[in-house]
């Protein structure tokens, strides 16, 4: 803007005194001229009193011969000339000036001349004896006086240069001084329009409209910068992955979670696809994806299971890159084998005992087995039809806290009053195998659901049985510790290795399945303690060790 501003200024600066000095030359030269056509009419007045007086030599020495004297008869033939050279054959009846002197006493032109191949000026006087004086001189032309002031020019041209120069940056700077104080920076700096008396008042509506165009481009960058915060905050925190593509496959963004996924510590934008994944199909349905198609899929990695979602990003009805989606469903994939397991297991578990009711009942119907065997086969049939209820029980019981309907029936008791009925109705049970059941610990009131601690308990203590050796001992310890109520059943049984440990409370597993066959066990027990704990908002823990026994504790809140 200042360049631009200084060279209109020289521009305009330098044609005014161009044009100025044109002018002023012009007129120069016109004043030149009339001086010197006036100065040739006074003389020709002179001339003509001298040659009434017949002084005609004396008059041509007036002014040593720079002007022309031409004496011409009335029928225009020349009668004599200062200029010896004159062809006098020639008639100069046609000339205006010749015509006006016969007609009015005094005529006047300039023309080229013939002779002297220059713009001359003409004047003609009519003498008392009728003939005509006429005086003439070349008059100087404008070229010619350009050319004799040509040096002077140029030094008044450069004169005018360096002065259109100065005035032009001097005249810039004073522009430009008030625009470049005010600071766009800072606008609550700006001068009121009122206290402004630098400032153009013709710039203040644009200034004050900068202004609010410059407030509003912030606000819209601070929305703007706290939506990408948010935006990079809400990815970045995800615990699923995600990854942005372009439209050529590099990777323009990818959270914290994708890199966790993969193992990768090093930055990947700007890289292709690969540099994550390799996998071929996984590659083939990134291409896909770009070629506009959604996609999904799944794979495993590092014991984890990913579901993938890819879609196309569409852009003014362009495909402008893929957005991936990594959701870990390992979960859901554990427990989705567990439901098929889980179903699988039911199945079995009743099965067993129906198959042996259907083909007992089959042969008392069919009078296959003999009178004598009856009872025993009457037996059999009961006892698979206990087991089929206990079963059939333990999956309702299951299923309830599993829906959340299990009620929560609870009174204040003493659970080492309830401990000891429990050990009462096991004692048979165990004296089976000579096992000892000790009970340690004091009396302790909490408020709780008497009949599941009871189950509880029982059951702990029935696997504590069941898995003992000959002559074992299983011990119930009960005490209080930080607010919980702390049932701690240890037995000197046959152990849990560590890799069955994990999976003991799920539902029908079974470390040994032929032992747990033998001792008429369903798979539910300890699945069924953890909800009964956990319906308590307990918790349930195990130690154990091959060869070495079991104790499991369960926490139950006092209150």
């Amino acid at each position: 803007m200042q360049k631009r501003i200084f060279l209109n200024f020289a521009g305009l600066i330098l044609i005014c005194m161009v044009l100025l000095a044109a002018s002023f030359g012009m007129l120069f030269f016109r004043a030149a001229q009339n001086h010197e056509m006036d100065a040739i009419r006074g003389k020709a007045f002179i001339v003509a009193q001298l040659l009434d007086q017949g002084s005609f030599e004396y008059a041509q020495s007036l002014d040593g011969g720079k002007t022309r004297m031409t004496l011409i008869s009335p029928d225009g033939w020349v009668l004599s000339d200062s200029h010896a050279e004159t062809d006098l054959t020639i008639n100069r009846s046609d000339r205006t000036e010749f015509i006006q002197a016969i007609t009015y006493g005094l005529g006047e032109a300039i023309r080229g001349s013939d002779t002297l191949g220059s713009e001359t000026f003409y004047y003609a006087i009519r003498l008392h004896d009728g003939n005509v004086l006429r005086l003439s001189r070349t008059l100087y032309s404008l070229g010619e006086v350009f050319t004799s002031t040509l040096p002077t020019l140029l030094v008044i041209t450069i004169i005018i240069l360096i002065l259109a120069h100065f005035i032009a940056h001097r005249l810039t700077r004073k522009i430009i001084k008030p625009l470049a104080e005010v600071d766009f920076e800072n606008t609550e700096t700006f001068p009121d329009a009122e206290q402004s008396e630098s400032l153009y008042e013709e710039l203040w509506p644009y200034i004050k409209k900068i202004d609010r165009q410059k407030q509003e481009i912030a606000r819209q960058l601070t929305a703007l910068t706290k939506r990408a915060e948010t935006i990079e905050a809400i990815i970045a925190n995800m615990r699923e992955g995600l990854v942005i593509l372009d439209e050529k496959g590099l990777i323009m963004a990818a959270n914290k979670s994708v890199l966790d996924i993969f193992d990768i510590s090093e930055n990947v934008e700007q890289k292709n696809i690969q540099h994550i994944y390799r996998d071929p199909e996984f590659i083939q349905a990134v291409k896909d994806c770009l070629e506009g198609m959604h996609l999904e899929m799944s794979f495993a990695r590092n014991e984890r299971v990913y579901h993938v979602f890819l879609n196309p990003v569409m852009s003014n009805d362009s495909r402008s890159g893929a957005i991936i989606f990594f959701l870990d469903t390992t979960e859901q994939f554990k427990a989705e084998m567990q439901r098929k397991e889980f179903t699988a297991n039911v199945s079995h578990e009743l099965k067993t005992p129906l198959t042996s009711i259907s083909a007992r009942a089959e042969m008392l119907a069919s009078g296959m087995v003999k009178a004598g065997d009856v009872p025993d086969s009457a037996d059999k049939i009961l006892e698979h039809t206990k087991r089929l209820i206990n079963i059939v029980d333990d999956i309702i019981r299951l299923s309830a806290f599993d829906e959340n309907k299990m009620e929560r029936n609870f009174t204040t008791l003493d659970i080492y009053a309830l401990a000891q009925s429990v050990i009462a109705a096991l004692q048979d049970k165990a004296a089976e195998k000579s096992i000892e059941i000790k009970l340690t610990g004091q009396p302790i009131k909490l408020s709780a659901d008497s009949r599941l601690l009871d189950e509880l308990m029982y059951n702990l203590l029935d696997n504590g049985i069941k898995y003992n050796q000959e002559g074992g001992c299983v011990t119930l310890d009960l005490c209080e510790e930080n607010g919980f109520c702390k049932i701690s059943v240890s037995d000197t049984g046959i152990g849990i290795s560590k890799e069955h440990q994990q999976r003991v409370f799920e539902r029908f597993y079974r470390v040994d399945s032929s032992r747990s066959k033998k001792t008429g066990g369903t798979g539910l027990g300890l699945s069924i303690v953890k909800h009964i704990t956990e319906h308590h908002r307990g918790k349930i823990t195990m130690n154990s060790a091959e060869g070495e026994g079991t104790t499991i504790t369960c926490y139950v809140v006092l209150v």
